[in-house]
């Protein structure tokens, strides 16, 4: 996936994936599609650990 500027001044951002039509979107629609796109991650896979406050006690 990349996003580069598609030269509209209504619609200013090309998103571009492979095997699919280019996409013109505006900056709020970009957001929200990442916000999509992280919320489908995070219920898609598995927690991984990182980040996360210990319960070891030590």
């Amino acid at each position: 996936m990349s996003v580069t500027e598609s030269g509209d001044s209504t619609r200013p951002h090309r998103i571009t994936l492979p095997d699919r039509p280019e996409l013109d979107v505006t900056g709020a629609e970009l957001t929200v599609l990442v916000h999509e796109a992280r919320m489908r991650l995070m219920r898609t896979l598995p927690p991984t650990g990182i980040g996360r406050i210990s319960n070891s006690g030590g």
